[in-house]
């Protein structure tokens, strides 16, 4: 019998099988997707200075991951005004990173699989069960697999998850949708940009020196059908004034970002454990999701290691959920207030993206970046929330 399968080849998944790994507690690893699917489009890509300084004292960053490419300052556009908000001097130079999802993913497949980890790749699981012994899993079209503990790191359809009994969920759909789109050509200013205009949220999004992802708030009703690439660009020229600057720049194929939040409690059953997505959603504003994934495979994988290693001491993987669920649920609240400071399509009033200006969402989010740039206290605690550092020095 294994010890622990891991079900989800994402930053979750492959973070908890590296250091189960490293800890030499043997661990299988199911993906229903292929390599070449699980790597071909970067997503998310800001990781939190907390994070990589797990990952560091865990063994991962500087092994497998090498995190150089530093993120300190963001700018915020408005149609009258550009200022520019150095975080990372109010941090004490703790900056957050920016590591691609696609390439973090690939690298970390490669560092399990030469060192003999058993990566299914395009090997859907179907059913997850527990029993007297331990748990089973099915993968499609294969042998059952009979191991010690399952972890769900597979995404908000987790068969994992749908396994487990007294679980419950706290969700909601927000009305608005964000059109991303990834650019072949380096960013035009070497920092975040998020443009607060009338009309709605656009940004731009460092994804490495030659590539970069721009976003553009869209109403909740939209599709991808509503939003052809001229109107993308036009759209992005207009938020963020940067008129003719993207015409020649190569785009790739745009993808719909729906606004949904989602915590599952508790995040284990018996056996089963969730971790990343499977346990928990959160918006897009601030890049926090990435983050929260890892943070709970590194501290699930000590969990495992403890109860699964020699000493054989459970005591941590049984407070897995409620070490974890405070961090996860003041981040959803940090997330979300965030994203009524950048966006203007959710509010009490009229508004909608792409309405006309003025209103009063325009002039709550107006007076939220002016307290956040005007109030000293406020401006530390955004950027250590942002950044992903904690208060002390």
């Amino acid at each position: 019998m294994g010890d622990v399968v891991v079900v989800g080849a994402g930053p979750a998944g492959l973070v908890l099988a590296r250091l189960l790994q490293q800890a030499g507690i043997p661990v299988t690893v199911f993906e229903r997707r292929s390599r070449e699917e699980l790597t071909a489009r970067p997503g998310a890509g800001l990781i939190e200075y907390r994070t990589v300084e797990l990952l560091r004292a865990a063994g991962i960053a500087d092994v497998d991951l090498d995190f150089t490419m530093r993120n300190g300052r963001m700018e915020f556009r408005t149609p009258t005004a550009s200022t520019i908000f150095d975080y990372g001097l109010l941090t004490g130079d703790r900056p957050n990173y920016i590591y691609p999802q696609h390439l973090l993913v690939g690298a970390l497949s490669d560092a399990l699989v030469a060192s003999g980890v058993d990566v299914r790749f395009g090997t859907p699981v179907t059913a997850v069960r527990q029993d007297a012994d331990g748990a089973v899993v099915t993968p499609a079209g294969g042998a059952e697999v009979a191991c010690r503990a399952v972890v769900g790191c597979e995404g908000s359809h987790s068969v994992v998850a749908a396994a487990m009994t007294g679980l419950r969920t706290s969700e909601e759909d927000l009305p608005a949708r964000i059109v991303a789109v990834i650019a072949d050509a380096p960013p035009m200013e070497e920092h975040t940009i998020y443009g607060l205009h009338p009309r709605g949220f656009a940004g731009q999004m460092r994804r490495g020196p030659h590539q970069t992802r721009y976003y553009v708030e869209v109403p909740g009703t939209d599709t991808l059908a509503d939003w052809p690439e001229d109107r993308i660009r036009a759209e992005l020229a207009h938020r963020l004034d940067i008129h003719g600057k993207l015409d020649a720049v190569p785009f790739g194929e745009p993808t719909l970002v729906d606004l949904r939040v989602r915590v599952v409690e508790p995040m284990q059953d018996g056996r089963l454990f969730l971790a990343g997505d499977s346990a928990h959603l959160i918006t897009a504003a601030a890049g926090k999701g990435m983050n929260l994934a890892i943070q709970d495979a590194v501290e699930l994988a000590a969990g495992l290691v403890d109860r699964f290693g020699p000493a054989g001491d459970g005591r941590r993987l049984a407070a897995y959920s409620d070490t974890r669920l405070p961090a996860i649920w003041r981040t959803e609240a940090f997330s979300m207030w965030y994203l009524r400071v950048l966006m203007s399509g959710f509010r009490n009033g009229t508004e909608t993206p792409g309405a006309a200006p003025g209103g009063f969402a325009t002039g709550l989010r107006e007076g939220w970046l002016a307290a956040l740039l005007g109030d000293p206290l406020l401006a530390r605690w955004f950027a250590h929330a942002y950044a992903g550092v904690d208060s002390s020095p």
